[in-house]
């Protein structure tokens, strides 16, 4: 269950939290929980913060630092994630289908069982990502850089990867059978 008073604070806006963050850069932001589906949080600080369980369907998250936030088993389904950095992140279980992650960096995040069908990501960084059993269908790798990052047991099915830097051991790309 999310902090009341943290709550209190994003719902103030951006700017407002992101003086907070600055004013107390040793608290730990628990947001564990909340419904910011829709939401523009573009440049928002949630490096850190407890976001398990939050949904953040088609939110705006452009340009946002979630650097070592938690957001296992939460829900990020269309959400614009473009220039995002992410670095450390726990994305464990988390539906990211048909999200924007265009530029982001997301080196060393925990994606395990992460499902990203049809989610695009344009020149993203995931450099050392753990991607175990991740489901990417229709999903665009195009310009990512995958180098070290680990895709055991993961499913790939029409994925696009021109020009990806592609890890040692990648799964085969499954594709559909024509006519």
């Amino acid at each position: 269950m999310a902090n009341a008073e943290h709550l209190h604070i994003l719902e103030s806006g951006v700017a407002v939290w992101n003086i907070w963050r600055s004013e107390h850069p040793d608290v730990t932001p628990d947001l564990s929980g909340v419904d910011l589906t829709g939401r523009w949080l573009q440049t928002i600080n949630l490096s850190g913060a407890d976001l398990r369980g939050a949904l953040l369907t088609v939110a705006e998250l452009e340009r946002a630092n979630l650097d070592g936030a938690d957001l296992r088993g939460g829900n990020l389904t269309g959400t614009d994630l473009s220039h995002v950095s992410a670095r450390g992140c726990r994305l464990n279980g988390v539906d990211m289908s048909f999200a924007t992650l265009t530029f982001a960096d997301f080196t060393e995040a925990k994606m395990e069982d992460c499902r990203l069908s049809e989610a695009i990501l344009f020149n993203t960084i995931l450099r050392g990502a753990q991607l175990q059993g991740a489901r990417l269908r229709e999903t665009i790798l195009t310009g990512a850089d995958l180098s070290g990052a680990n895709l055991t047991g993961a499913s790939l099915q029409d994925v696009i990867t021109e020009g990806a830097i592609l890890p040692i051991g990648m799964p085969p790309v499954e594709r559909k059978k024509s006519g």
